[in-house]
């Protein structure tokens, strides 16, 4: 196994390479993010007025392995999921194009694929996702800014709500890196009628509103026939 597979977690709150300049203008706008939130989506906003995606950081499970796919599946069990991500620039909303967009999740026993050292849910061992890179990928954005991937729905795991992380890069300086998540009546519905998470012998008690690193964004999630469909609207800054 090579050292590039099989990698040991950082502490779940550790942020990623932020400058400090620029992480202090996002602590003076994340009380306006927020607002515009709200319990829904920064994809509500007028046209002309993207406030900026709010920083969360890498989190201690990023892996670079340079899959550039949109099916990032890999075969893994779970409810089918069309995560559709666009791209824009912060203020005027212009759609960025050739942005270098990276999402990773848990599977839906709330493991990683690459890391040793984590328990999924109730404890299940790390030991099937060591030297696997499942619903793991990067994307470049198209003239209108979007990117598409084909994944599951990701578990909850212990402390966590469900959510998926990404970070969004233009040329090769990273611009932010964040998190999505998910209605919580649609996370309810996920578990109660899919298996894998069905299976799960330990009871979950984080959800959105007691999640402790709860700073990212919402998605509009929507049915399409048996896949779930989320959209979500990153704004960036792009000098």
């Amino acid at each position: 196994m090579t050292n590039e597979h099989v990698q040991r977690a950082k502490p779940e709150w550790q942020p990623g390479r932020v400058d400090v300049g620029r992480r202090r203008a996002l602590i003076r706008l994340s009380g306006l993010v927020m607002a515009a939130m709200g319990t829904g989506t920064v994809r509500a906003q007028k046209r002309g007025s993207c406030v900026l995606t709010p920083e969360a950081g890498e989190g201690p499970f990023y892996l670079d392995p340079r899959l550039i796919r949109s099916d990032i599946t890999s075969a893994v069990p779970g409810a089918p999921l069309e995560l559709a991500i666009q791209v824009v620039r912060v203020g005027d909303c212009a759609t960025l194009r050739n942005a270098r967009v990276d999402v990773w999740h848990a599977d839906a026993l709330g493991l990683y694929s690459g890391y040793a050292e984590q328990r999924g849910v109730g404890g299940v061992s790390a030991e099937l996702a060591v030297g696997k890179q499942y619903l793991r990928g990067t994307q470049f954005t198209n003239a209108d800014g979007n990117v598409r991937f084909r994944t599951i729905f990701p578990s909850w795991y212990g402390g966590r709500t469900p959510h998926v992380h990404f970070k969004v890069f233009l040329g090769d300086n990273e611009v932010v890196a964040s998190q999505i998540f998910f209605p919580d009546e649609i996370n309810n519905e996920v578990f109660a009628k899919w298996e894998p998470y069905r299976e799960h012998a330990s009871k979950r008690t984080t959800f959105n509103k007691n999640d402790p690193i709860r700073q990212g964004i919402f998605s509009d999630v929507a049915k399409s026939g048996r896949s779930y469909v989320a959209k979500a609207l990153l704004a960036v800054a792009s000098g």
